[in-house]
């Protein structure tokens, strides 16, 4: 039976993986340790954001003798770093917590993937650290293009700024859709041009994956549990258009 894709299926398979964890056997300690150590990188973060990134931007905001058009240009600059910002540690929290969490999510795919009697080939733990690593190195160099590429954009008259945020968030909605149906399909035996093809072809519900993925990953503390909402749902969304 062919599924018709849309985008929003992909995108509330967000939450429809937040059920599904809690129907997994044997997922909540696999989910505290990931989740506590995501709760420290975001303790980290907000204290040196308050300690650097907050006095940065409220000498920027200082509006003082300027003409009313420069003060508006330069609200819209402030808010669009903020937003850049915002992405680029959306970025790195991703790449580092999915890097630690990798076994812990892999073992509740596994787990999904053997309760529905979907055929896998089990990897030990330390491979899918290494998968994880190197899938996490490409979105690395994706990072650095989009801070290369957003900075460049800043120097276009009117809407540079607009259009550096557009970019960053589109790049982080593929990577991220991406990223949530790779361990899946490698389950799977796919290697990466297949998974690359397979992400092609189910392209409008990745992307709505990612984009509820992205949205979760910018939002304070609820980017805590997206990580494992998120590979929960990636592999429903396998299970449901891999037939």
């Amino acid at each position: 039976m062919k599924h018709p894709k849309y985008i929003s299926d992909g995108f509330f398979m967000l939450f429809r993986g937040l059920e599904a964890l809690f129907k997994t056997k044997g997922a909540g300690w696999l989910l505290v340790v990931p989740i506590l150590v995501n709760l420290g990188l975001f303790v980290l973060f907000a204290l040196g954001f308050w300690a650097w990134g907050v006095p940065a931007l409220t000498e920027l905001a200082v509006i003082g003798e300027r003409a009313w058009w420069v003060a508006t240009l330069l609200w819209i600059g402030i808010v669009a770093v903020f937003l850049l910002v915002l992405i680029g540690y959306a970025f790195v929290f991703s790449i580092i917590a999915e890097v630690i969490g990798a076994p812990f999510y892999e073992e509740i795919g596994v787990r999904m993937d053997k309760a529905a009697k979907q055929g896998i080939v089990e990897r030990p733990w330390y491979k899918e650290v290494w998968f994880a690593i190197t899938q996490e190195s490409v979105k690395l160099v994706l990072l650095g293009v989009v801070v290369l590429f957003g900075f460049v954009l800043q120097f276009l008259p009117g809407v540079g700024q607009v259009l550096s945020v557009i970019f960053g968030f589109g790049v982080l909605i593929v990577t991220s859709g991406a990223d949530a149906v790779g361990p899946p399909l490698a389950r799977r035996g796919l290697m990466l041009s297949d998974r690359r093809k397979w992400v092609i072809k189910h392209i409008l519900p990745v992307l709505g994956l990612g984009a509820a993925k992205a949205l979760g990953l910018v939002v304070p503390v609820f980017n805590i549990v997206v990580l494992p909402m998120a590979a929960a749902g990636g592999t429903l969304l396998v299970q449901k258009y891999d037939k």
